[in-house]
């Protein structure tokens, strides 16, 4: 409801995040932009914003449990872990930023040190693989073939061994179910003597 610079409220929003998915489905700290407009970072308009927004964890399958991962359902199997342990594996390496020690400012390298963010630099600023091209027309389709805004859940494995392609994997794709607010009976304001509060910049959908 709430589009910031270039973008429309139709053109969708995303969020994406390191490791499985249950980052998004928990509503946990997660990166969120416009597929139209990917370079822009809403929630990171400052340093100190950027330290709070960023996700600072990520979930993994834990694969020390001999062989109940079946058995003992995702509770059991998931483990959340911190991000020395991505940047260890060579994962980071896609989605990492550092706010640098030295000056405070954002380097899309993990060669510097400071406190490591999740920016998806390389994938969203440096284009190392289409997201944003793909997402945008994947809801363009989905809208023409389902006939209204489509919601959808995707996966993306990125290798560091350039003989493996990149993968792009379509998990669902679901009509957008968006609430509105139906409007009965007489909607003229009242007697001025009777409002308690007016604006005419009001922006937002919602009900007293």
């Amino acid at each position: 409801y709430y589009p910031v610079s270039y973008m429309k409220r139709e053109e969708g929003i995303c969020y994406i995040g390191l490791g499985l998915g249950k980052t998004i489905v928990e509503g946990e700290n997660a990166l969120r932009f416009s597929p139209k407009y990917p370079t822009i970072l809403p929630q990171y308009y400052s340093i100190k914003s950027t330290i709070r927004n960023s996700q600072n964890n990520f979930y993994a399958l834990e694969i020390n449990h001999s062989n109940e991962h079946l058995s003992r359902g995702e509770s059991f199997n998931l483990k959340k872990f911190p991000l020395d342990i991505a940047e260890n594996d060579g994962s980071l390496k896609f989605s990492g930023s550092v706010i640098c020690s030295k000056d405070n400012v954002i380097r899309d390298s993990l060669q510097y040190d400071g406190i490591r963010i999740i920016t998806f630099a390389p994938v969203l600023k440096w284009n190392r693989f289409p997201l944003s091209d793909i997402i945008n027309e994947l809801l363009k389709l989905g809208e023409e073939s389902i006939g209204c805004p489509v919601e959808i859940e995707f996966a993306v494995n990125l290798f560091d061994d350039p003989k493996k392609k990149a993968e792009f994997c379509l998990l669902q794709i679901k009509p957008l179910v968006i609430s509105s607010l139906d409007q009965n009976g007489n909607s003229e304001l009242p007697e001025n003597r009777k409002i308690l509060c007016k604006s005419d910049v009001a922006l937002g959908n919602g009900s007293i």
